[in-house]
């Protein structure tokens, strides 16, 4: 982003630019520019927090109701209105005759309950603001709102439709829809992202923040308004981003993304009223009947309540003592979800699955025996699998990563299992990815194509008999970790399109999968490190994969069958879509670099080299950076931020 603002740092509610200083708006000098520049929040919660903000701030220093500025509820381009506040109050006359700034915020609905589509979001959102435009004053002005961070792992209860609704690589297509909008429509942007990321912690539910990260964000609003002055001179300018409008090119990378371009799973398709402009009525009468289906359990609830008898409201059904026990047995992977955690098990919500014990683990690894191969991820497996008897036929091969040069070594011992890999092995399991986002990380068309190479090289080296499944990446909790390295290594925007990736290489390479991640989201607590997780999922994992090997019958018989990625091998297309991520394409800020002891073979040795001087150095070079860091620190005392320009943009 080309903006004075950023970076900066988060401090006492308050956005410190590096590279700049702006105004901050004490509640007389909020009034002040407001008695000069009426203003208009438009939209949906997050735009009228910031109008909510300053009318709150306004009344504890004492300037009652009567306050020049206006809200109006629009939160979606499905919501057909256009100038009623959340009382139903028509406000046309503050817009049209009175606004001299309006802000739209309109796009986390969208995402969710509201999902459309990426080309009914773009048009929608297009045609509102244009009208918007249309109904203010000449002379106005209108700043578009680009869609904020959102923390699907702070939404507090899982099955919460901020978590299901808001995957971050929906987020990032849906920030660039918003910024081909304000590039078509010559509308300048108001992009916070940057300070609502340094604001994790004051998120109150994953999508809304506290006072912390809104007043920087009022702050910013009031300056662009006012200026630093409150008389209108030095004013914060808009962003622009320096992109072409060219709609059709847009549309269509849009539509390729498998993740912008779906309704997401978990987040219910039936909340919006209103429909959809291009589905032939189907989200509105999904809304209707699933009213009438409240209404029908509500009375079917009362009906037996009178009665005495406690029924199943999904089903109007007595509750039996074994309820499950009549579920079919789970025959395909993407039939496991959703369902939840209990007691070591994972419960599909549609199917059972067999429950192995360790006796009937170690039988299934005498008829298959197995390796994971990879990253701990896979030797977490191996470890569980062993704990019943270290005589099962389980063993993990290290390469964690596609720097990794050995193919058939054990990890601590260092001993090959070449011999057992190529002559033993029925049933093998691939894990990798988590070092190459991180401290391996070499860019994602490196990781792609070592990716499939690694896929087809083992294949090659297992029997012809053995059967191969792909580990995806699973949920990474950086929240939950001690070391600064998972959360910096690890941002999620990252990690979607490192998952992608390992879906394609499995669509390109034929290769079936096991997918764990809505089991690692649902026992998001059980982690030690935010990366690995303890028993309480590890276990349902292993019983997974032990369906998958030896069936329910535990002979072979009902096999779940793996998951087969819904997505055709499209790696031109894909890779284009990859390389649009600005997070997937840069070694993530925070992470070390230095730790590479391969290198990348794409960067001339800059990685191997920087992991040799890292160790030539060691200690004396660490001493030397501090002193130097206390230098800086003593010299940076010296300089205030009044000497700082103004910002400018």
């Amino acid at each position: 982003m080309n903006s004075d603002l950023f970076p900066g740092t988060l401090e006492d509610s308050t956005w410190r630019p590096e590279k700049c200083t702006f105004a901050e708006y004490t509640p007389d000098m909020m009034m002040e520019c407001l008695r000069a520049v009426p203003y208009l929040s438009i939209g949906d919660s997050l735009g009228e927090q910031v109008y909510t903000y300053i009318r709150d701030e306004l009344k504890k220093a004492g300037y009652g109701e009567d306050v020049p500025m206006r809200q109006v509820w629009s939160p979606s381009t499905s919501v057909p209105y256009f100038q009623s506040d959340r009382n139903g109050k028509n406000q046309n006359d503050f817009m049209t005759q009175v606004a001299e700034f309006a802000t739209i915020s309109i796009g986390a609905w969208d995402i969710g309950v509201h999902w459309c589509g990426t080309d009914e979001f773009y048009d929608g959102l297009k045609a509102k603001v244009l009208k918007y435009k249309a109904l203010l004053k000449p002379g106005a002005r209108l700043a578009l709102y680009n869609i904020h961070y959102i923390y699907p792992d702070k939404c507090g209860e899982k099955s919460t439709w901020c978590r299901t609704c808001n995957p971050i690589g929906k987020v990032t297509a849906y920030r660039e829809i918003v910024q081909m909008v304000a590039a078509c429509t010559s509308t300048g942007l108001l992009d916070t992202y940057p300070i609502t990321k340094e604001g994790r912690n004051s998120s109150i539910d994953g999508l809304h923040y506290r006072n912390q990260v809104v007043k920087p964000k009022a702050n910013i609003v009031m300056n662009m308004m006012c200026g630093s002055d409150v008389k209108g001179n030095n004013k914060l300018g808009l962003w622009y981003p320096n992109i072409e409008c060219n709609e059709a090119e847009a549309k269509a990378r849009w539509r390729r993304d498998p993740v912008a371009n779906v309704h997401s799973e978990g987040c219910p398709d039936y909340a919006n009223k209103y429909g959809c402009p291009n589905d032939g009525g189907a989200a509105a009468q999904k809304y209707l009947e699933h009213e009438e289906e409240k209404a029908r359990q509500k009375a079917a609830e009362e009906a037996a309540k009178a009665a005495g008898v406690q029924t199943n409201v999904a089903t109007n059904a007595p509750q039996k003592e074994e309820a499950g026990t009549e579920l079919p047995l789970c025959k395909k992977h993407e039939d496991l979800f959703p369902g939840k955690l209990h007691d070591f098990q994972w419960v599909p919500e549609k199917c059972r699955l067999k429950f192995y014990t360790k006796q009937e683990i170690a039988q299934c690894l005498e008829r298959k025996p197995f390796a994971a191969i990879g990253d701990s991820l896979g030797e977490q497996l191996v470890f569980a699998l062993r704990s019943g008897g270290a005589n099962v036929s389980a063993k993990a091969v290290w390469s964690p990563s596609m720097q990794w040069n050995t193919l058939t070594m054990s990890h601590k011992t260092k001993i090959n299992l070449m011999d057992y890999v190529t002559k033993e092995v029925e049933y093998a399991i691939l894990s990798f990815g988590m070092w190459d986002i991180g401290v391996h990380w070499c860019g994602v068309e490196d990781f792609y194509h070592k990716l499939k190479a690694k896929i087809l090289k083992y294949r090659s080296m297992l029997k012809p008999s053995a059967e191969m499944v792909l580990h995806n990446l699973h949920y990474i909790n950086t929240e939950k970790s001690a070391e600064s390295w998972v959360k910096d290594c690890n941002p999620h925007a990252k990690l979607v399109v490192y998952r992608e990736m390992v879906q394609m290489a499995a669509a390109c390479t034929g290769t079936k999968m096991i997918n764990t991640f809505p089991l690692t989201l649902e026992g998001s607590e059980h982690t030690r490190d935010g990366v690995h997780y303890n028993d309480s999922v590890v276990k349902p994992k292993v019983n997974i994969l032990m369906n998958m090997m030896c069936g329910a019958d535990g002979e072979g018989g009902d096999r779940l069958e793996p998951w087969v990625p819904p997505m055709e091998c499209n790696e031109e297309a894909a890779m284009e879509r990859w390389l649009a991520v600005p997070e997937a394409n840069r070694f993530s800020r925070g992470c070390p670099d230095f730790l590479n002891e391969f290198g990348c073979s794409n960067d001339g040795g800059d990685a191997l080299r920087r992991y040799t001087d890292r160790r030539e150095a060691g200690k004396k070079k660490e001493e030397r950076a501090k002193g130097v860091t206390r230098e800086n620190g003593a010299q940076q005392e010296e300089v205030t931020s009044a000497e700082l320009p103004l910002c400018k943009k």
